[in-house]
């Protein structure tokens, strides 16, 4: 695949991989309707809490995935309020803050933090054998369609976050986490000789667009040009990488400008 770099690579990969994303912009509108089309589709559901406690929900739109899903929950016998009590990407539960004297005691979500030990091994084994003989219906009846109800919550959570990602990356390049920002913040990498992970191949008049080199080791003492004309200049034992960029064995080092 191409592109299949992260943190180490030269500029001739950079810009490469810059022009194709460039290139990919005028494409974001489309996909953004697109995904705005899936998200209407698949449907999103907001239950109100109040202390823990459901307080009601609904499935919106009525007519999308989801709310079909909600619907066969309660047809089969389920109680979405009891039993699934979900909550959105953006209504976490979290541990509310104690005093200094007795610390946090509750979770948002009502319970208070339990210790260890639960101390429950004789009723544990009655409620084992009480279920064990409908172990089969409730998953076909509730266990396949709670699954499927999450797992659609998750998938609108991740349309939700590649829509909002997308409107940040086509704006200008002042905007954080924009495409131009982004390309700006390597551009400063790239320019730092001190940073040995990239480096500028096209600057030292040895373009390598393959990236053969970028994976060069990182250089136990760089070669540089001697100062003295009289000093006999220093050749590398091995391909490395060091200040300046990437050289191979035999090659002598550049002169040391910052």
């Amino acid at each position: 695949m191409p592109f299949d770099f992260l943190g180490t690579f030269n500029r001739s990969q950079f810009e490469r991989f810059l022009v194709f994303a460039r290139s990919q912009l005028p494409l974001v509108q489309a996909r953004r309707l697109h995904l705005n089309h899936e998200l209407n589709r698949v449907g999103a559901v907001v239950m109100q809490f109040d202390k823990g406690v459901p307080q009601g929900y609904s499935g919106t739109p009525e007519t999308s995935y989801i709310a079909k899903l909600l619907r066969a929950y309660e047809v089969l016998g389920g109680d979405a309020m009891k039993d699934l009590r979900l909550r959105q990407r953006t209504d976490p539960i979290y541990i509310i803050q104690g005093d200094l004297l007795s610390g946090p005691q509750y979770t948002s979500g009502g319970e208070p933090i339990g210790g260890r030990g639960l101390a429950d091994g004789p009723t544990a084994v009655l409620m084992q054998r009480a279920k064990s003989w409908l172990g089969e219906t409730a998953y076909s009846r509730f266990g396949r369609l709670e699954r499927k109800i999450r797992r659609t919550m998750d998938y609108a959570d991740q349309l939700q976050r590649e829509l909002d990602a997308l409107d940040v990356i086509q704006k200008a390049a002042e905007v954080r986490g924009s495409l131009e920002f982004i390309a700006a913040q390597i551009e400063q990498y790239l320019a730092d000789n001190n940073y040995r992970a990239i480096y500028d191949d096209q600057a030292t008049g040895k373009e390598d667009p393959l990236g053969l080199l970028t994976y060069a080791p990182l250089s136990a003492y760089d070669v540089e040009k001697p100062t003295d004309p009289n000093e006999p200049a220093r050749v590398a034992t091995g391909p490395q990488r060091q200040w300046g960029g990437a050289i191979e064995a035999g090659e002598e080092g550049g002169e040391r400008t910052a």
